[in-house]
């Protein structure tokens, strides 16, 4: 009897390369590509389970960012084209009237536990316990309190059928936070329970972000018409939710770029970012645009939760390369350049929109990929 192959997590990296280049059928041209990549393979294998290599994306900068009186080169990795080139013009635009005024709040995360069970004295047990549970967190939380962050508050909310929810907002400073959050919720949970008699379901940090708002801020002077235009297009995505999903989705297609290229996580951004624009029951879009006088006025707020420090976006050489492209901000400095990037991602989506359409630009670059396709087919 033949005897089965081992599974991928008992290879060797040379071992899952082969095997990759076998079962995806991959094409001479694809071959050449995937192990010409050039990347650290012990790095992906640092990184994520049953490596097999890299998936290159391209990176790329847009410039004369301007955010709060200094301008910026952006480092963006995307594959979708426009993206860098929309972001340039309207980054030329706004430098004109000074740019883009922005900011972002503290880092302040939140995790929960969630106690099943009846209690109707959960209130008041808390407060009789609060001292000492808020001083049990704080044992859990020193070193980030070295760096100024640290334990911030504690609450509870009941939740119909289920008991309720302890809430611990930490202010996690430049990490992203997740491991230390989930890490205080299962530490506290015991103590929870005792506290205010539930039993735990579960405990793990929460990636809703709305503690961590961000915002930016821009007044540019274009043809009055096109004002005009952007300011009723925009109207439309605060009515209209199937227009909203794709208006923000422009808007993040900036946000997540700059995200990506630093090694944040994708997927907890636009969560709470696209949650955020929901809030009301119905999908809203992100920015505003309002003609005052002879100005066109755009603003944006969402909530953002990226990392300069730990994680990927500690170890990843061109994360870190990204970054000091930026002047190695703090979090929330590359919060507030996130904030300005994403209205400048919306006023060139829209300034196209209500021009000539956004498939002249796009159609040109499209033109380009199929001849490099049909070249290397």
């Amino acid at each position: 009897m033949e005897k089965p192959d081992p599974p991928l997590r008992k290879r060797s990296l040379t071992d899952r390369r082969a095997w990759w280049l076998t079962a995806s059928a991959a094409t001479p041209g694809q071959a050449r590509f995937f192990e010409g990549s050039g990347a650290d393979l012990d790095l992906a294998d640092l990184l994520v389970e049953n490596a097999v290599g890299w998936m290159p994306m391209p990176l790329g900068v847009a410039s004369g960012l301007v955010v709060n009186g200094v301008s910026h080169e952006v480092p963006l990795a995307t594959e979708e084209p426009s993206v860098i080139a929309a972001v340039s013009y309207a980054a030329s635009v706004a430098a004109r009237t000074g740019g883009f005024a922005a900011g972002a709040a503290d880092p302040v995360m939140r995790a929960q536990v969630f106690l099943e069970g009846s209690f109707p004295d959960a209130e008041s047990r808390l407060e009789a316990h609060r001292e000492a549970l808020e001083a049990e967190a704080r044992t859990h939380l020193t070193s980030m309190e070295l760096r100024g962050g640290g334990f911030r508050r504690l609450s509870f909310a009941r939740i119909e059928g289920v008991g309720g929810v302890v809430r611990l907002d930490v202010d996690v400073r430049d990490a992203m936070g997740a491991n230390l959050l989930n890490t205080v919720a299962e530490a506290m949970a015991p103590s929870l329970e005792k506290a205010l008699g539930g039993k735990r379901l579960m405990a793990i940090l929460s990636n809703d972000g709305s503690g961590r708002p961000a915002w930016a801020e821009v007044k540019l002077v274009i043809d009055p018409d096109r004002a005009r235009r952007i300011a009723l297009a925009s109207q439309v995505a605060q009515v209209e939710p199937q227009r909203a999903v794709t208006h923000n989705k422009g808007i993040m297609n900036g946000i997540t770029a700059l995200a990506l290229a630093t090694a944040n996580d994708t997927r907890a951004l636009e969560a709470a970012v696209h949650t955020f624009a929901s809030a009301t029951g119905s999908c809203r879009g992100l920015s505003r645009w309002t003609v005052e006088g002879d100005t066109l006025k755009g603003r944006i707020d969402l909530p953002l939760a990226l990392a300069t420090v730990g994680g990927s976006a500690g170890i990843h050489p061109t994360a870190r390369m990204a970054l000091q492209l930026l002047g190695n901000p703090d979090s929330p400095g590359l919060c507030t350049i996130a904030a300005a990037l994403g209205l400048a991602q919306n006023f060139a989506a829209l300034n196209a929109l209500v021009g000539d359409g956004i498939q002249k630009g796009h159609m040109a670059l499209h033109q380009r990929r199929a001849a490099w396709r049909e070249e290397h087919s």
